[in-house]
């Protein structure tokens, strides 16, 4: 209950090392202490419980840390789960509500984007007001299935004024940032199976010199991107990518 580790890197040998001609694969982790990281043991208790069964007996949170190093450490940040065991999609909410209120600048990192009408209405009369909307994502993830069911998504996004970066290596971190407000970052994916189905754990920063650093995170990632091209599909293409999105829960 001391420190959180939080992101979604995996501990796997992508991130270590990599594998025979791949570099090691970027994401995005912070550690937290204090308060949030209590309320992060709390949840993963719950989560065990309510995934293995009433009857199972979960770890043991670690004693609160002392009071000088909570004193010495309280964000403006506020812990945001979403997952089976949730009444609410909050993390889904909270993005749709944030695309609505966005004043200048959206920009979102997923290595996974397959999103649904609300999502994806929210995000192109964002840009089609105006406000400058950047999405980041690798130009080849390892799931291929991900891969071309995505276009849809960003087709549209792109024909409204999304400006779409492919970054040249595997990207699997998750952020978002509105304008100098809001930043999200953790675990959740911009897909349907990780903001309706899975466990998920985001935090939201409200302090501004926090999501200043995300922000200047997402334009150093950016950087060596190149700009996604919408082209028509395919007869062949256009039927692929509607049986992919057909079966999504799959991904």
């Amino acid at each position: 209950g001391g420190r959180l580790w939080r992101g979604g890197r995996k501990l796997a040998v992508e991130y270590f090392a990599g594998r025979a001609g791949r570099a090691p694969w970027h994401d995005l982790s912070f550690d937290l202490g204090g308060p949030l990281a209590r309320q992060a043991a709390a949840l993963f208790e719950r989560d065990w419980i309510f995934a293995v069964g009433t009857n199972a007996s979960a770890p043991s949170a670690l004693p609160p840390s002392d009071g000088e190093a909570v004193a010495a450490f309280q964000p403006a940040a506020q812990i945001i789960a979403s997952g089976p065991d949730q009444a609410d999609d909050t993390v889904y909410t909270l993005l749709i509500s944030a695309a609505y209120r966005a004043n200048t600048r959206i920009a979102l990192c997923s290595p996974y984007v397959v999103l649904d009408e609300s999502l994806l209405m929210a995000l192109c009369m964002a840009a089609r007001r105006g406000v400058k909307v950047d999405l980041l994502l690798p130009a080849r993830s390892n799931h291929r299935l991900a891969d071309i069911a995505r276009h849809r998504s960003l087709r549209t996004l792109a024909n409204a004024g999304v400006h779409v970066w492919l970054a040249p290596n595997m990207l699997h971190a998750k952020a978002v940032v509105i304008d100098d407000v809001l930043a999200l970052a953790g675990s959740a994916n911009l897909d349907g199976r990780s903001l309706f189905l899975n466990y998920e754990l985001m935090v939201a920063f409200h302090d501004s010199n926090d999501v200043r650093r995300f922000s200047t995170w997402f334009d150093l990632e950016t950087g060596p991107a190149v700009p996604y091209v919408s082209k028509p599909p395919g007869l062949l293409r256009d039927f692929a990518e509607g049986l992919i999105l057909w079966i999504a829960f799959q991904l």
